[in-house]
């Protein structure tokens, strides 16, 4: 299932115009932001008119969308190699928080937009985000599963536990998005973050380990 949602977005790009496209918007936004960016300029980087820009994508949000996709699934790619790596699941969870971290900074950079980022109701925010929360509880389920099975883990209920940590390490973003703004992050910020992270996944697996008998 998790390859599956890597690869749809793959399978929609038509004779390569799709990813030449995405390439470019991309650029854009990690340079303008996503307000400050037009499909006019887009168009211009690609030597295309307006109109068969349009063609391709109605609006600078589902523009943007594919854009974050294409992001998401760059993470889902490094995941799934980690899952099928043949580590323990102790050291796949923690893998699995040092890269949230990493994409959780590069989002930032693309976006360039101040906290209502993650609290904003537009519908190409709210589809991008539904979709990395559901692949990205699924593949921890998977870890934990894997731990469970091979006994590191204790007999628990994986999806409400994949749950409770993606809750966790989404709660230490925002309190940090809190007192500081997006475009004041510097790189003390994103360290921070990653050592309260990784800080977090060592409480939760602490909670979660096999006593060893």
């Amino acid at each position: 299932m998790i390859h599956k949602a890597m690869t749809d977005y793959k399978n929609k790009s038509e004779d390569g115009k799709v990813e030449i496209i995405v390439n470019a918007a991309q650029k854009r936004f990690a340079h303008f932001g996503l307000c400050k960016t037009t499909m006019n300029e887009i168009a211009s980087d690609v030597g295309m008119g307006k109109a068969s820009l349009y063609y391709y994508f109605p609006d600078k949000e589902t523009l943007f969308e594919a854009v974050i996709t294409k992001e998401q699934n760059v993470f889902f790619d490094e995941m799934d190699k980690v899952i099928h790596s043949g580590m323990d699941a102790t050291t796949q969870l923690k893998k699995y928080v040092k890269l949230r971290s990493l994409f959780f900074r590069q989002l930032l950079n693309l976006s360039k937009l101040r906290s209502d980022f993650f609290y904003n109701s537009k519908p190409v925010y709210n589809k991008a985000f539904e979709r990395f929360n559901k692949i990205e509880l699924e593949m921890v389920s998977t870890i934990i599963q894997s731990g469970i099975t091979s006994k590191e883990f204790k007999r628990i209920n994986k999806n409400e536990y994949a749950e409770f940590l993606v809750h966790l390490l989404l709660g230490v973003r925002l309190v940090k998005l809190k007192y500081k703004d997006i475009n004041e992050f510097d790189m003390n910020d994103y360290e921070d973050l990653d050592k309260k992270s990784c800080r977090v996944a060592g409480m939760f697996l602490k909670e979660i380990v096999a006593d060893a008998s």
